[in-house]
């Protein structure tokens, strides 16, 4: 039986863009949190990646730099998608690194 009761304080804008989320799966913010909380004990920890943000602009600006020391023009479409595919967390940053050097040494 669930009997706890859990006080948070968070920005109304993002609850309202949670709610209406959740919402839309069929979950209510309450689910939601238990889910999390579950997901927490079987992880034993937080159940997703936590990065530093920080660290992830610096390898952006890098990939940049690769871009502009090869060709100096504007990057072709597939570094650009390597790029976005990082910048989402589709891919790691040596994987997009090594994609657009290949890009480059390929004759594209």
């Amino acid at each position: 039986m669930k009997n706890e009761v859990i006080h948070a304080r968070i920005s109304e804008d993002i609850k309202k863009e949670s709610e209406t989320i959740l919402n839309n799966i069929g979950m209510t913010l309450s689910q939601s949190i238990d889910l999390f909380l579950r997901q927490v004990v079987l992880k034993r920890g937080i159940p997703f990646e936590l990065n530093d943000i920080s660290n992830k602009k610096d390898d952006i600006e890098e990939l940049a730099y690769i871009i502009n020391s090869v060709d100096g023009n504007e990057p072709p479409v597939e570094a650009k998608k390597l790029i976005h595919l990082y910048s989402l967390g589709y891919i790691d940053y040596e994987t997009a690194k090594f994609g657009i050097v290949r890009l480059f040494t390929n004759g594209r």
